[in-house]
């Protein structure tokens, strides 16, 4: 049976606090682990309702739920069970107990306000934070903390070698309000990334998301990428042939951009001189008074 590194991190929090580990504390623990003590943290995080949320983490533990290995109870505790004990790593075992038990020993809401405290961009949406800084003055200087980017810009980003997590916490660092989808045919087996998901998941952190099947490129012509120079081709072709035909698209972007402030042109590749979202942005960059974008 497959089990990945990071779900043999989730397994281990869980024993190393006994066995059974409430879900509050279970992505704190698993927040100041990741962020303070792996040089590549297994995931990341977004702001949520009750603090730092790992969407990836979460569909990570209903994995093992169905492989028998976490159960959650009724009170929303996550119970490690017998079957998952082979599959945990010694090394890692070892050093969540000390992290467990010892350098983070908090639990409960001092462990939420020492995550709010260390982290304030996380604390920036949460829905419990009068709970725990009842003072006005204290709750206030955790949130001003937090810088939130304003004006007008536009941004370009991909989506490849990043989790459903580290993307929607750039859109939210870079304060987007609507991400535009330029995939002719927006699919993915990566987690998040398919329309569906991807709507869903930037909904649930106050982004709304538009698909522009239209501004993308036929799979038949993606095919046989081998170089910088195969890609330079097919996007002089699109720029030639494709993009003079969609003024009515590149329009209702530029409506987007001056409704919505700070938007994002998204596709796969990470670097945006591989995916055609840069030629996008250049018609628009093109338009008077259309910020340069930025990827992100």
């Amino acid at each position: 049976m497959i089990i990945y590194k990071r779900q043999k991190l989730l397994l281990s929090l869980v024993e190393a606090a006994g066995g059974v580990l409430a879900a509050t504390d279970l992505q704190k623990l698993l927040f100041l682990y990741t962020s303070k003590f792996e040089k590549e943290p297994s995931f990341k995080f977004v702001p949520y309702r009750y603090g730092c949320f790992s969407f990836q983490s979460y569909a990570d533990r209903h994995t093992l739920i169905r492989k028998g290995m976490l159960l959650k109870k009724e009170d929303s505790s996550w119970e490690i069970t017998p079957l998952a004990k082979p599959y945990l790593d010694k090394e890692t075992s070892s050093l969540t107990q000390l992290f467990v038990n010892r350098t983070v020993p908090e639990r409960g809401k001092p462990l939420v306000e020492k995550v709010y405290r260390e982290e304030p961009f996380f604390a920036s949406r949460s829905e419990i934070i009068d709970e725990i800084f009842p003072d006005s003055k204290e709750r206030e200087k955790i949130l001003s903390a937090v810088k939130v980017p304003c004006g007008k810009a536009l941004f370009t980003l991909g989506y490849e070698g990043d989790s459903i997590d580290g993307y929607l916490q750039r859109l939210i660092k870079n304060g987007v309000k609507l991400l535009c989808d330029v995939r002719r045919n927006p699919l993915s087996r990566k987690t998040g990334f398919s329309k569906k998901q991807l709507d869903t998941y930037c909904s649930r952190v106050g982004i709304e998301y538009r698909h522009l099947p239209e501004l993308g490129i036929p799979g038949h012509r993606r095919r046989e990428l081998n170089s910088q120079a195969d890609y330079d081709a097919l996007f002089a072709e699109y720029e030639a042939e494709d993009l003079p035909k969609q003024k009515e698209a590149i329009q209702t972007l530029l409506e987007l951009l001056e409704s919505y402030q700070r938007i994002a042109l998204t596709c796969f590749e990470l670097e945006p001189h591989s995916c055609h979202r840069h030629c996008v942005s250049e018609v628009m960059e093109s338009h008077a008074g259309c910020p340069i974008a930025q990827h992100i």
